[in-house]
């Protein structure tokens, strides 16, 4: 995806536009203004920034120096010998080389070009060959935390950085005693919103997941959907039906010759968290009432990170609630799942080639659409609140 683009009209109305022609003219972080005839362009950030957003599993960091790109800003990551995370720019403020190529001294990094060193605060604590450091000798430090699995990293205003502000409710499935959890993570060439529309329109589990998860009853049962403040919400319940797959190798139904109650409830809340609670139980024993005794649940929680403008990094866990101890169906959870998520990912690099090749042209909405409008109707508010107050 080129760089958004946004355009005032000479009547103050807004739109983000790709130009492909100016791309590489309008690349840059910051607000730019471009003014011409009656028209006002702005390089618009299509990125959230105060928010938190996960930079890796925990156990990816340790007293090593990890590269990773986050909403396009190249970044180190480590661990200090207590076991803290620290997040710096990965960009040495002497010659540019990038921090994640030199060595941890203690706590300090060294860049491996000329040696400056650097402390956890960002600040240069020793430049070779000189007793005085040079003002303005420092990289950036990101805030960042360390909660269910994940470590967490703020993107926005350091000082607005509340670590209240992740989001506990979705996530405690990953550290419950009362869960057993799977987890994996994908690197996705693709626009980390076609990712969000992927999770909100689960009707393509009929099309692309036939062998895990799909059946003809997810595209042909309506959906209902709910927004408020925080959020959409997406529901479908699928009765009396035989059950998926994957469902089916878990709780045995066929065994028993039954069919299920299937549920999938998706919850999407800024910046890009996707979380799933879905499962089945034997049909007619209360679980769309609420009892879910005679069945199985679980819940898929997704955190899409945009790496760049057309590539996302996918963290995702897949908690369960039964037969915690079962190695077997953990196994029969991790492959399946990450094959399946796979097949999303072989789908969503060729959709964003598509959309690349042909920048522009028009497409169609159908009803499922109304599952995935209302969240990029959500995030383009957003994305233009922030805009009005860094002008």
């Amino acid at each position: 995806m080129y760089p958004l683009v946004l355009l005032t009209t000479a009547h103050g109305r807004k739109h983000r536009w790709t130009v492909r022609s100016i791309a590489k003219l309008l690349w840059c972080k910051t607000l730019t203004d471009y003014h011409e005839d009656n028209i006002n362009f702005q390089v618009a950030d299509m990125f959230l920034r105060n928010y938190w957003y996960v930079a890796a599993f925990g156990h990816e960091i340790g007293r090593n120096l990890l590269a990773r790109t986050i909403l396009g800003d190249k970044i180190v990551f480590y661990r200090t010998e207590d076991g803290s995370p620290i997040a710096l720019a990965n960009r040495c403020c002497h010659r540019q080389a990038p921090l994640s190529m030199g060595r941890l001294i203690g706590d300090t990094v060294e860049c491996g070009y000329h040696g400056l060193t650097f402390g956890t605060t960002g600040e240069c604590v020793r430049v070779p060959g000189q007793k005085k450091i040079p003002p303005g000798a420092k990289v950036h430090k990101y805030p960042v935390a360390e909660r269910w699995r994940w470590i967490w990293i703020w993107m926005g205003d350091p000082d607005l950085a509340d670590e209240a502000l992740i989001p506990d409710h979705l996530y405690r499935y990953n550290d419950d005693p009362e869960w057993s959890c799977v987890e994996g993570y994908l690197h996705v060439k693709a626009d980390y919103m076609l990712l969000v529309d992927n999770l909100m329109d689960l009707s393509h589990e009929t099309f692309l997941h036939s062998k895990t998860i799909g059946t003809v009853h997810v595209a042909e049962t309506p959906a209902q959907v709910a927004q408020d403040d925080e959020g959409v919400t997406v529901t479908r319940w699928m009765l009396d039906r035989p059950p998926p797959p994957i469902y089916d190798k878990s709780g045995g139904f066929s065994e028993r010759g039954e069919t299920v109650d299937r549920w999938q409830i998706v919850r999407f809340e800024p910046p890009s968290n996707c979380c799933l609670d879905v499962g089945v139980a034997t049909s007619g024993t209360g679980a769309p009432e609420g009892d879910r005794s005679k069945g199985i649940s679980m819940r898929s929680l997704n955190f899409l990170t945009p790496e760049t403008e057309r590539s996302t990094h996918y963290f995702w866990t897949f908690p369960r609630d039964y037969k915690l101890d079962d190695e077997e169906i953990s196994r029969l959870h991790a492959k399946g799942f990450q094959n399946t998520f796979t097949e999303d990912l072989v789908m969503l690099e060729a959709q964003q080639e598509i959309i690349d090749a042909h920048e522009g042209q028009p497409t169609v909405n159908i009803n499922v659409d109304k599952t995935t409008m209302p969240v990029r109707r959500m995030v383009d508010k957003l994305l233009n609140e922030q805009e009005l107050t860094s002008i």
